[in-house]
């Protein structure tokens, strides 16, 4: 598992030496304007982080079923829920769970959790962290992506809107283990953070 680190820390910089490169041969300004330098501090212990948090995930018990159970409410913002699953994901061994709200008239929202404990479930969640510790915004006519922090856990949060239509997500790793994955069809990002604080967090421990 580190050599698989070691081996992504090799891509990311030597993608962002030729990147730097290439940028500064067309404008000259360019390693003033971004100070590359502090660019690959940031990667570098981003990276770092995340090695010594696969070896503490991997020494921990994945929650079993009815502890994920108890992390997905039968209500959201008033939706109720139509669906539930849990278990380990059949083709990589993780435990997750996952549920499905709707009103019934359009409104949908659905909750992913997965567990980071274990061989694999530590190595995905920990990658994951790499992108959520990068700073991005996107602005498009039609939403937005970007980096932000809801309850002292980094997330990239969107929202999209077609017509009369908006659709927006959240995706966050709490506590440095869990993965939250909140979608929902006709709710604003702010909608849906009203929404995920109906989660009980206390419950992943």
């Amino acid at each position: 598992m580190k050599k698989l680190m070691i081996a992504v820390s090799a891509l990311l910089l030597l993608g962002c030496s030729k990147a730097e490169k290439k940028l500064e041969e067309k404008s000259p300004g360019f390693s003033n304007l971004v100070k590359g330098a502090q660019s690959y501090s940031k990667i570098n212990s981003s990276i770092s982080d995340v090695s010594k948090n696969i070896d503490k995930l991997k020494a921990m018990t994945p929650l079993n079923n009815e502890e994920l159970k108890a992390v997905l409410p039968e209500q959201i913002q008033g939706l109720k829920r139509t669906e539930l699953s849990v278990g380990d994901n059949a083709m990589m061994q993780i435990a997750s769970a996952e549920a499905k709200y709707s009103d019934g008239e359009g409104k949908r929202i659905k909750l992913e959790v997965m567990d980071g404990a274990g061989e694999t479930g530590s190595a995905m969640v920990s990658m994951l962290m790499i992108g959520l510790n990068v700073n991005k915004e996107k602005i498009t006519e039609t939403g937005f992506e970007k980096s932000t922090e809801i309850n002292g856990s980094k997330a990239i949060v969107s929202e999209n809107k077609n017509g009369d239509q908006v659709s927006s997500k959240i995706q966050m790793v709490a506590k440095d283990r869990y993965l939250i994955t909140l979608s929902g069809t006709g709710f604003s990002y702010d909608e849906l953070r009203k929404a995920l604080s109906e989660i009980d967090m206390s419950r992943l421990q």
